[in-house]
């Protein structure tokens, strides 16, 4: 229904329009002679159209039109008169009439056209409104969005721009409208080929509808932008300007330019990389590998890149079951390693290889990464050196065999001369002969127990285990041992034992009445430490650091000494913190990396 309120001071023409506008169903009329009973309504009651008459008393048409006006009401006025001058018509127009209409001729054709100016004024009024609140919630939209929106006339000057658009650049507004886009915004550089992309806009040709485009700041920091552009037409179709909305991508194009960046320097590293790397799928066929791997097997990328490590020959036949197990781990998530295999060149030549595998993802694809170290020239000389060891523990060995062979027979002469000295000088000679003999012997074989420290690799240990047979060697008589380390392996040279079983022996020996042994294990900030302790004398305070000096003490002065060196080859320490009168207390540190809990391990 439309509302029309019709001012005219002939109450005939009103009772004509109340007759022919009351039989259309969607007007209603309100009428008055008054234009001041016309204000009062106005101001009283929304109406979608309003009819004046030109000449009334106390204020014509167009006074009553310029006071609507000057309220700021839009709503939509027809001029409804019977003067027809041409400047009352300009008059009109300018003062925001939106249709002037003269009453002439046949009554009926003019309220037949007066309707049709009404219903068309209106439709024009409310067309207005819904696209002025489309673009504002448009507007809002880009504002919430983050984009910029600007328009621009033909000539390039702008009409329009928003908030974010005018935050990001440092402009203000009065600043922006009119002036000319490139000219403010584009880069001296950058604008002949800017204006040619406008161009191809505003002909709606290709290339011109969307384009990246330098965004200079007030502050002269220059932004990229990408800019979506709709040509704006008049009512006749032409374009008359366009309406673009641009989308910030400086930090975009920041980011991917930084990680192509990093994607070229882990390609380096990759290539160059001077251990061997392959990308493979879950079945063992190769995706990937850098130099050093074409280095390592004598084949081109493009050649490793058709093989599969278990059926091409590249790894042995008798470690493609133990390939396969890893394999396996792999498609759990977990990685393996360090893994020793030996791999087959294109040679034929064999090399022997330390293998890590990392399990990873790439593009949504379970992959795996395997770096490849040739330890070959390592192990020729570590067989090497394991070889001339060999020799040089048999000379030890016969050497010190024969020493100690010779010793003896000499302690015996020794012995006899004893037997039958000429005076007591002669006596107390051979038994200074006989104590600096036994000296001898002492450190020919303590040669025999340290030559094996450090000879075999240092390997995981049960604790529990080692203890256990530690204890099982030594008479131990009624001694209590007691041990709390249940699970705990350490990775230590495999005379761990000896340590355990120095220890034990030193207390029975020197403890004087010991009745219990102690040995638990305790995880601090540091690792973790092994506690070993007794109940019997102790040590005094000034000897807690010479007991692990070399001959000292009084059975063969070796025994904490080795222990320390047993224990220093994988970077344990070993110290006494008892209390004198109240016990032995030794307390064995071990780092991280060197334990752990066999009940985790059994998962690595």
């Amino acid at each position: 229904m439309i509302s029309v309120l019709l001012v005219d001071d002939d109450e005939d023409l009103l009772d004509l329009a109340r007759r022919v506008l009351g039989r259309e169903e969607d007007l209603e009329l309100f009428t008055t002679t008054s234009t001041s009973e016309g204000h009062a309504m106005l101001l009283s009651k929304e109406y979608d159209a309003v009819v004046l008459d030109y000449e009334m008393p106390g204020m014509d048409g167009l006074e009553f039109l310029r006071e609507m006006k000057a309220r700021k009401d839009e709503t939509p006025v027809i001029i409804f008169t019977g003067k027809g001058r041409e400047e009352v018509v300009i008059e009109a127009l300018n003062n925001g009439a939106d249709f002037y209409l003269q009453k002439s001729g046949d009554p009926r054709m003019n309220f037949l056209e007066l309707i049709y100016m009404i219903r068309e004024a209106v439709r024009r009024h409310r067309f207005s409104r819904e696209l002025a609140e489309s673009e504002r919630r448009f507007r809002e939209a880009l504002e919430r969005l983050k984009l910029i929106a600007f328009q621009i006339d033909r000539e390039g000057h702008i009409t329009f721009c928003n908030d974010y658009l005018l935050g990001m650049s440092g402009w203000d507004r009065d600043e922006v409208i009119g002036a000319d886009w490139i000219d403010i915004f584009v880069p001296g550089e950058e604008k002949a080929a800017m204006e040619k992309l406008f161009s191809k806009a505003f002909h709606d040709e290709p290339g011109g509808e969307n384009f990246p485009c330098p965004f200079l700041t007030r502050e002269g920091q220059l932004r990229q932008v990408v800019l979506n552009n709709t040509p704006l037409r008049d009512p006749l179709g032409n374009v008359c300007g366009l309406s673009c909305i641009g989308e910030d991508i400086t930090e975009r194009r920041k980011s991917e330019e930084e990680r192509r960046s990093s994607e070229e320097r882990l390609q380096i590293l990759f290539d160059y990389a001077p251990d061997a790397y392959f990308l493979s799928d879950l079945s063992g066929n190769f995706i990937d590998c850098n130099r050093a791997a074409e280095e390592l097997l004598g084949y081109r990328r493009d050649e490793i890149l058709e093989k599969n490590l278990f059926k091409s020959g590249i790894l042995t036949p008798e470690h493609i079951p133990r390939g396969i197990s890893l394999l396996a781990r792999h498609i759990e998530g977990v990685p393996t390693g360090p893994e020793e295999l030996v791999l087959i060149r294109n040679d034929g030549r064999g090399v022997v290889v330390e293998m890590r595998h990392y399990p990873v993802t790439i593009g949504n694809k379970c992959l795996v990464l395997g770096s490849v170290h040739d330890i070959t020239d390592r192990k020729m000389a570590e067989d090497s050196l394991r070889r001339v060891n060999a020799k040089l523990t048999l000379l030890n060995s016969i050497t010190r065999h024969d020493i100690l062979n010779t010793l003896t027979a000499l302690l015996l002469y020794i012995e006899l001369l004893k037997e039958d000295p000429k005076d007591e000088s002669q006596k107390e000679i051979f038994e200074k002969v006989e104590m600096l003999t036994q000296t001898i012997k002492k450190q020919i074989e303590f040669t025999r127990t340290y030559q094996d420290i450090g000879i075999y690799a240092p390997q995981w240990q049960s604790l529990e285990s080692v203890t256990r047979r530690a204890a099982a060697s030594i008479d131990m008589g009624s001694v209590k041992f007691v041990a709390d380390i249940d699970d705990l392996e350490i990775y230590a040279d495999p005379l761990l034992e000896h340590v355990i079983s120095n220890l034990i022996d030193n207390s029975l020996r020197h403890g004087e009445h010991v009745t219990t042994i102690w040995l638990t294990s305790i995880p601090d900030e540091n690792g973790t430490k092994i506690i070993y302790e007794d109940n019997g004398v102790g040590i005094p305070g000034k000897e807690k650091e010479e007991i692990f000096k070399r001959g000292y003490g009084r059975n063969t002065g070796f025994g904490l000494f080795l222990s320390r060196e047993i224990l220093n080859i994988t970077g344990i320490t070993i110290k006494e913190t008892g209390t004198p009168g109240k016990g032995s207390r030794f307390e064995i540190r071990v780092p991280f990396g060197n334990f752990r809990v066999r009940n985790e391990s059994e998962g690595q």
